[in-house]
């Protein structure tokens, strides 16, 4: 004889421990199938992360007290082992190729570090539904007043 458990036959003489036994068989499948659809899902986020953000990114610095001031990021990778690295211009004050110090990318959060003119960005990425990178929001950090900047991938002039 047998009855039907979970839409298959099960013979009636099964014990209670067996049974058991086999709903956690069950049950362990189901949570490594679990387990690998958040795999797949890390991996993808590691893929975004690896992206690479070479080119030109703009904004405007807003502050109540100044006139707004454009800023642009010149980012370049050589290649997909390396980090970052670029240079800043600011085309109202007649400064470009500014160095950027260092440019670190972490958990979809960035951070650019310009010490030569005691300057830190914070930003998290913006991603499009396919996961490109369509603009950065953050906060500019200068002598401890920090300014709302959103940059977006640009070529030219804000």
């Amino acid at each position: 004889m047998t009855e039907v458990v979970a839409g298959r036959q099960q013979p009636l003489f099964l014990s209670a421990s067996a049974r058991y036994a086999v709903a956690m068989t069950k049950l362990t499948r189901r949570l490594l199938f679990l387990a690998a659809c958040t795999c797949a899902s890390l991996l993808v986020s590691v893929n975004t992360l690896a992206q690479d953000l070479s080119g030109q990114w703009q904004g405007t610095l807003v502050a109540a007290q100044y006139n707004p001031i454009d800023v642009v990021f010149n980012f370049q990778k050589a290649d997909s082992d390396t980090p970052h690295t670029g240079t800043l211009d600011i085309p109202s004050q007649f400064r470009s190729g500014l160095p950027i110090d260092s440019i670190s990318i972490r958990d979809q959060q960035i951070t650019i570090r310009l010490s030569s003119i005691q300057v830190e960005y914070y930003g998290s990425l913006v991603l499009a539904e396919n996961g490109e990178v369509i603009a950065i929001e953050g906060d500019w950090n200068q002598s401890g007043e920090y300014v709302p900047l959103r940059l977006t991938a640009g070529t030219q002039s804000p």
